[in-house]
């Protein structure tokens, strides 16, 4: 049977109705309210669900853009507070700097001073590009640029590295590519700063000091020459000359310093270094000991100069060259690193300062003479070289050939030896003679094993200078004999002459008094302050062993011993005269000069280009919107020191060079603005980045409070609609009971 088969009355149908329609009505009122929505589903309002759900989804959408433009936010906040410390650093490098312009003195502590605030200012450098490098935020450094670089190859550095003397190429801030050519220049002759000698001239007392030779290959050096004096006034004088880690010393004795002046003759201080440098000096006790200050002690520094430059061009045919020959301060060549500093980047190469010769160009040459007898040689002259030598000549005579007129030999007899031991030959003979009229004559010095064959000729008035030759014999001194008032030279037999000064003649005089022949006085003199005395000597007949010695002066001590061959009449006062030569020892040193064989000359080029292609793996993009049509590209900025960054080059030759730390300077001054171009790109950045941020906070507010607006419900008005539906539906169920009392009155009619 149907359900609906059973027949309500009308009235009770229409009340049963309302009251379901209210009671759904209720039902859907309390969802509302407890909900909170007016729209729940599709089914409630399509038009408000969907369009309440697209404002939701977007402001679900701008909500995760949020979090990035936050996460971006701390990125460049990491990276701005970096900068700020960078720029710290580059001004302490800066004070740095200013420092060792203070200190641009060439004495050695202001060099080692220099020297060791390079060593930190590079440190402050690498810790600019660590700080550089830690600064990056989950996975992004917007310190670090791009990633490009550029540097030398590796096949030309090797090439260059493959010259002697060079090692260590490379290239440093390099800004664009480029080509730089490297070449050796000069034949290694050693000389003395000009200053330097002068200054050590005057504070030390010393004259003409030389300083010469060829660096050698073995082991040559660019170090300083120290010539040290010690010894107080009427002191034996110390000469301690050192270069590098050698170090020789010489004496001069008061004696010689008496014998020198006596015979008018100057003394010499001459050494050799293994290095190659030759060092010699003439000595005046006198001069030393009115140094004021000094009271003969004192030290001085000479800079050496060495005929050796590198010059490096670069593609544009821009050179720059460090010579040694230059002073201190002024692209000076140096052992160790020298930096060569274009536009486009920097040439560093380590210099090895023996071996850097080898690859020189040069032709075949001969020094000018050196020691202390270099006088002796009038000049030198490069012929056939076919290996480096170091000649010595020395000169020796014999006494009888002196010449008192002169003051010279008539004949000195020349031997040479060589560096390398083997055979050596002048003029073709094992020696050779030199006389006056042949000095200037050049003559031939040859190693005959290696055909090595030089021109050289003499100063004959020097000659005594490296000449070796004995005293002279008490005959040849009585063959000297003039008399005055009187007395006859020829009475005079000298016996024995010993002691007098040696490298000169000193003329000794003969006072004699026979006024009482039977009582006789001679006064000997020598002129430099010796003197003797005999009293009572009996002259009236022949006299034998008349002993004069010498007391003080420079002849103190020498003995002059005579015979008088015929009586002195009495009242004869005069006077006799003897020329007395002493031993000629070849002064100090020999004349020496060095020969060097010429080169070909190497070359090597340093080519940089690109060597890490750029990428903008480290830029920043910040998405502002759902459709990733609004975006800002924060652009990684590079703070490095390198050539693609600040371009701040670490420093170069140990700041030797006043250019070097104003380049330093000029360096510091661009990277300063770059640091603040960097800066403010990246404030600029998160000042739009921090507006997006706040913005699209409130945009997303705005977007849920629209969704909002359209699905909820209105809590006052559907607490209003329940109260109503409730009463609604008891007022229902009272209808409902009303209409169905009809049928229960009919029921109780049975």
């Amino acid at each position: 049977m149907a359900m609906n088969d059973i027949q309500l009355a009308s009235g009770t149908r229409s009340n049963l109705l309302l009251l379901q329609k209210t009671t759904a009505q209720l039902q859907a009122t309390q969802l509302r309210l407890a909900t909170g929505n007016k729209v729940n589903s599709a089914l409630d309002g399509p038009a408000q669900f969907f369009a309440a759900k697209g404002l939701n989804q977007r402001a679900s959408d701008l909500n995760g853009l949020k979090n990035g433009i936050g996460q971006a936010i701390s990125t460049i906040s990491a990276a701005d507070k970096a900068i700020t410390q960078i720029e710290d650093l580059a001004e302490q490098a800066r004070g740095l700097t200013t420092q060792a312009l203070g200190n641009l003195g060439n004495d050695s502590n202001s060099v080692k001073l220099r020297k060791s605030l390079a060593d930190s200012y590079n440190t402050v450098l690498r810790q600019i590009d660590k700080l550089s490098q830690d600064s990056g935020y989950q996975g992004k450094n917007l310190l670090v640029g791009s990633g490009l670089r550029l540097d030398a190859t590796d096949s030309s550095k090797t090439a260059t590295n493959a010259l002697e003397g060079l090692s260590g190429a490379r290239a440093t801030n390099v800004t664009t590519a480029d080509n730089y050519k490297i070449e050796v220049n000069g034949n290694g002759a050693i000389g003395g700063n000009s200053r330097d000698i002068a200054d050590a001239e005057l504070r030390n007392g010393l004259s003409n000091i030389d300083v010469s030779g060829y660096v050698s290959s073995t082991a040559g050096n660019f170090d300083p020459i120290q010539i040290k004096v010690s010894g107080g006034k009427g002191k034996d004088k110390t000469f301690t000359i050192s270069e590098g880690n050698e170090t020789q010393s010489f004496t001069l004795t008061q004696d010689q310093w008496k014998d020198a002046n006596a015979v008018g003759s100057t003394l010499h201080v001459a050494t050799s270094f293994k290095s190659g440098t030759n060092v010699s000096f003439e000595v005046d006790f006198e001069k030393i000991e009115d140094v004021p200050d000094t009271a003969g002690i004192g030290t001085s520094t000479i800079e050496k100069n060495v005929d050796l430059r590198i010059a490096v061009t670069n593609g544009n045919g821009e050179a720059i060259v460090r010579d040694g020959m230059n002073d201190l301060g002024l692209s000076k060549l140096a052992n160790g690193e020298n930096a060569f500093a274009f536009d486009s980047g920097t040439v560093r190469l380590s210099i090895d300062q023996r071996q850097l010769v080898r690859a020189s160009n040069f032709a075949d040459s001969a020094g000018a003479p050196f020691g202390a007898g270099a006088l002796a040689l009038g000049g030198v002259t490069a012929q056939t070289i076919a290996a480096d030598e170091t000649y010595t000549l020395q000169a020796s005579a014999v006494e009888a050939d002196f010449d008192y007129t002169t003051g010279r030999f008539n004949n000195y007899t020349v031997s040479v030896a060589g560096s390398s031991g083997n055979a050596i030959t002048i003029n073709g003979a094992a020696t050779y003679t030199v006389t006056s009229a042949n000095a200037a004559t050049a003559v031939a010095v040859a190693n005959a094993t290696n055909t090595n064959s030089n021109s050289v000729n003499f100063n004959y008035g020097s000659m005594n200078t490296i000449t070796t030759a004995a005293a002279a014999t008490a005959a040849q001194v009585a063959a000297t004999a003039t008399a005055t008032g009187g007395l006859t030279a020829t009475n005079f037999v000298t016996d024995t002459v010993t002691g007098f000064a040696s490298n000169g003649v000193t003329r000794v005089s003969i006072d004699i008094d026979a006024t009482d022949d039977t009582n006789v006085t001679l006064k000997l003199s020598d002129g430099v302050g010796g003197t003797a005395v005999l009293n009572n000597v009996d002259l009236s007949a022949a006299a034998t062993d008349l002993r004069f010695v010498v007391s003080g002066g420079a002849n103190d001590g020498a003995v002059l011993q005579m015979d008088v061959s015929a009586a002195v009449a009495a009242g004869t006062k005069g006077t006799v005269s003897f020329n007395v030569r002493g031993a000629f020892t070849g002064q100090s040193s020999p004349a020496q000069f060095s020969v060097r064989e010429g080169q070909t000359q190497a070359s090597a080029a340093i080519n940089t280009k690109q060597v890490v292609d750029g990428s903008d793996a480290n830029d920043l993009t910040v998405q502002f919107n759902e459709t990733n049509t609004s975006q800002v590209q924060v652009v990684s900025q590079n703070v490095q020191t390198d050539g693609q960054g600040l371009r701040l080059d670490f420093a170069q030759n140990a700041w030797n060079d006043r250019s070097d730390i104003e380049n330093a300077v000029k360096q510091l001054d661009a990277a300063k603005l770059k640091l603040r171009s960097a800066s403010t790109a990246l404030s600029t950045n998160l000042n739009i980045i921090q507006s997006r941020e706040s913005f699209t906070k409130e945009f997303t507010d705005v977007l849920t409070e629209g969704a909002g607006k359209l699905v909820q419900a209105d809590q006052n008005e559907e607490g209003a609609n329940i109260l109503t539906l409730q009463t609604r539906q008891q007022l229902g169920t009272i209808s409902l009971s009303l209409a169905n009392q009809a049928q229960q009155a009919i029921l109780r009619l049975f």
